[in-house]
């Protein structure tokens, strides 16, 4: 039962019974969800009490309107919240580096790392790559040819 503030005490901060059972459950909710406590609450036993306190104490206000405040959270949360957020990322991560390992196994279950690597050059460089190697091994060196004009000489 709330005892400190009273009820009647806290009827009088609003406009009636029903906007400050609103404003006491909707800022109960933000202190559950890490909210920071904008009184000392060393002597409060939870967090609806909590809420009733901040609200006499006029640090909690009803503001008429569809507003959305920012709530500030403690610092325990805020750390609590990254180490989700970078597990999830990790997560995401891993398994769209498996997916891709398993795709790239399923494509070239048999081939060596000389024919990977030119499949990439072949992908990086497109047919300029596939010209220069073809040149490469159609004709005779400038060496070959010299050896050739020395022997006939």
């Amino acid at each position: 039962m709330l005892t400190d503030p009273s009820i009647e005490k806290l009827k009088q901060k609003g406009e009636s019974p029903y906007d400050v059972a609103v404003l006491v459950s909707k800022r109960a909710r933000q202190l559950v969800n890490g909210a920071q406590p904008m009184v000392d609450d060393k002597d409060i036993a939870n967090v609806v009490s909590l809420a009733c306190q901040e609200i006499m104490d006029g640090k909690v206000v009803a503001v008429d309107g569809d507003v959305s405040p920012v709530v500030p959270i403690t610092r325990e949360e805020r750390l609590r919240r990254q180490k989700e957020e970078e597990d999830k990322r990790k997560q995401r991560e891993e398994e769209l580096a498996d997916a891709l390992n398993a795709a790239t196994a399923e494509e070239q279950p048999e081939e060596s790392a000389d024919d990977g690597l030119n499949q990439l050059l072949d992908k990086v460089l497109g047919d300029d790559f596939e010209e220069a190697d073809e040149d490469e091994e159609e004709g005779p060196s400038d060496e070959d040819l010299m050896s050739v004009e020395e022997e006939d000489n």
